[in-house]
């Protein structure tokens, strides 16, 4: 029988993403807001060992992925250094675009319902941003559970003169 072939998603939803256990074999990963927040919460209590950028070595991922919450996982199975490494990536990237559609925007941006302020008269502005910034797509009606936790963990980044 031929080995199984991993299966890649690049999700940043909490959906299911799958990596290979050590036998080889393909095994789903998936996140539930639950261990999403148990990843930060390990996060926040590490990052004064983190690099610039909140960007962590090897030792760090494998402590992660061996933490109590995230090695009983409330929904998949427990997570490897890999995927805890990988979901930390969406995540950020996730909170860029969040941030920016907050901040920079000009659309009004919530936390429950994304920049659902949009209507008939700036239908055409959304459509531009969106052009541009495509990953803020999904975010027209929808906010993001994690905002406020990555607000808290990401240093802002100032911007003038100072």
């Amino acid at each position: 029988m031929p080995p199984c072939k991993a299966v890649k998603s690049s999700d940043h939803k909490g959906k299911s993403r799958s990596s290979r256990s050590p036998d080889g074999h393909s095994t789903q990963v998936s996140w539930s807001d639950k261990d999403t927040f148990a990843l930060l919460d390990f996060i926040d209590s590490h990052k004064a060992t983190a690099g610039d950028g909140l960007n962590f070595k090897a030792p760090f991922w494998n402590a992660c992925a061996a933490s109590l919450m995230l090695a009983n996982p409330e929904k998949g199975g427990p997570k490897t250094p890999k995927s805890c490494k990988e979901k930390w990536k969406r995540v950020r990237d996730t909170y860029t675009v969040i941030d920016h559609l907050s901040r920079s925007s000009g659309f009004v941006y919530s936390l429950k319902s994304g920049a659902a302020d949009i209507g008939v008269a700036n239908e055409n502005s959304w459509d531009g941003y969106v052009k541009v910034h495509k990953d803020a797509a999904p975010y027209k009606n929808k906010g993001w559970l994690f905002y406020d936790r990555m607000s808290a963990l990401i240093p802002s980044k100032c911007k003038g003169l100072n």
